[in-house]
């Protein structure tokens, strides 16, 4: 009996550095995963405004908007939206007072972690054995 076909996860991934974009969206891709990658947090608003997403993993440091005040946005927006919030400094979290389906990831991440996070935050939506990188 064949098992029926899932729709891919859809990950919105920002980060304004060109070449970490392309090798996270390399990370983040699979299968499983469609992965819609823009460089700035003004990108990802028009984006989340035009298209279904599951899941949005951003960087903190962004031009004219950081990655911590689209996540209140995209809060805003869509209150149950999960978001991973990546920095190469720690977090915390708690004092930033942000909702519960928000996490932070120390960069540099490796597909493990950033595999972990997005299973916390989506569940039987994304299976572990999705990333074999």
């Amino acid at each position: 009996m064949q098992q029926p076909s899932r729709s891919p996860l859809r990950v919105l991934y920002i980060e304004d550095n060109a070449l970490v974009r392309e090798v996270t969206c390399e990370l983040l891709a699979g299968d499983l995963r469609e992965v819609f990658a823009v460089g700035s947090a003004e990108e990802a608003l028009l984006a989340l405004r035009d298209n279904r997403f599951d899941i949005v993993v951003t960087d903190v440091s962004l031009p004219a908007m950081s990655g911590i005040d689209l996540a209140r946005q995209i809060q805003q927006l869509t209150p149950a939206m999960p978001i991973i919030l990546a920095s190469g400094y720690p977090l915390e979290m708690a004092k930033l007072k942000l909702g519960p389906t928000i996490r932070s990831i120390r960069k540099p991440f490796d597909t493990q972690q950033l595999d972990a996070l997005i299973q916390e935050l989506c569940g039987s939506r994304n299976p572990a054995e999705q990333l074999s990188h």
